[in-house]
């Protein structure tokens, strides 16, 4: 697993840039601002970052950067955040090889592309189909109905149960649960405990999905949960039976989305936030950490706090509740102005015979 070495000229021709300096110059890694070496590559959007930047050490940078400071070395692009994602995939590893690991386990009524690679101590169950240039890594267990997309990666510990389906390029972390039944439970009636509801359905993800470590996507009761194409979901994530969730969403850590809600597209979960079921979070929201939308959320709003409102309206509540002491100590003094002292102290109360 090696990441060969690029030239400052292969590497600007990929991202449009421009080089400033020996287009030959042949890059050892990527790096950050503060730990690159001679022969590295870093990119660069804050001024102050520049003044890191020892001797021999190339940037990715704005054309303006270059002025400020003369003799850097580098590549000259329009907006170097929006390329530094690029460039960091050009050092990524390449695994490379197929085939099937001798200590897998391949049910003889699984359909596996000659070019996938089945790593050691993986299950594959009847009915599976692994797709070209699929990758699972190790210890992966897909289940009966499972379907990966082609150059889909499953990291070591996943589990995919029955019927989960995924489009191309998904990357799935070590310790998710795809697939497992939905928490579909009738509360106890006179003389019975709880009842179990089977789950039918499916797990349905999008092209380029990303699903998390230790997140679980449970099954729909009947109909498919659906994560669209290109989402991400952050690690500790859960997504409940039967929620629908849009295209281009981000799911941070330690998110609940409960069953049956639907987050359309480009929708922001930040951390610890969550949604109750039924509930709908329309295209563009955000709700921000630790918030509770416990009803629907307008398309383009930005909610917080539990529950969930309006950004700029909960700030005002929050400012409010600092207040409050204050507030409490100066409605003490003004009843105290007002009333006789037993009047000013509603804790003293009378007694029965009127005292």
């Amino acid at each position: 697993m090696k990441s060969e070495k690029k030239s400052l000229g292969d590497i600007a021709r990929l991202l449009g840039g421009t080089v400033i300096g020996d287009p030959a110059a042949e890059l050892n890694r990527a790096a950050s601002p503060a730990g690159a070496l001679a022969g590295d590559i870093c990119a660069v959007w804050e001024v102050r970052d520049l003044e890191k930047i020892q001797g021999g050490v190339h940037i990715l940078a704005s054309p303006d950067a270059f002025v400020s400071r003369s003799g850097l070395t580098g590549i000259s692009v329009k907006d170097p955040r929006a390329a530094f994602p690029v460039l960091l995939s050009l050092f990524q590893p390449v695994r490379k090889g197929r085939g099937v690991h001798p200590s897998a386990v391949i049910s003889p009524g699984a359909v596996v592309s000659p070019d996938a690679w089945i790593g050691p101590l993986c299950v594959v169950e009847d009915g599976a189909v692994i797709g070209e240039g699929v990758r699972l890594r190790a210890n992966v267990f897909v289940g009966e109905g499972c379907v990966l997309g082609a150059g889909t990666v499953v990291e070591p510990g996943a589990v995919l149960l029955e019927k989960v389906r995924t489009g191309k390029d998904c990357l799935i972390h070590g310790g998710a649960v795809l697939g497992c039944d939905g928490f579909g439970i009738l509360p106890a009636a006179e003389g019975n405990g709880p009842v179990k509801i089977p789950q039918l359905g499916g797990v349905v993800l999008g092209d380029e999905v990303e699903i998390g470590a230790c997140t679980t996507v449970d099954r729909g009761t009947l109909d498919d949960t659906v994560v669209g194409s290109f989402t991400k979901v952050d690690d500790h994530a859960h997504i409940a039976h039967n929620a629908v969730i849009g295209k281009n969403c981000i799911v941070v850590a330690m998110t609940g989305i409960a069953g049956s809600a639907v987050l359309e597209d480009n929708v922001i979960m930040a951390a610890r936030s969550g949604v109750k079921d039924h509930a709908r979070i329309g295209r563009g929201a955000t709700v921000a950490a630790n918030a509770g939308a416990i009803k629907d959320v307008p398309p383009g709003a930005v909610v917080s706090g539990f529950p969930a409102r309006d950004h700029r309206e909960n700030f005002r509540v929050q400012a409010a509740q600092q207040r409050l002491p204050e507030l409490l100590l100066r409605v003490r003094k003004l009843e105290q102005a007002v009333f006789s002292p037993d009047e000013s102290r509603p804790e003293k109360k009378k007694n029965g015979d009127g005292k």
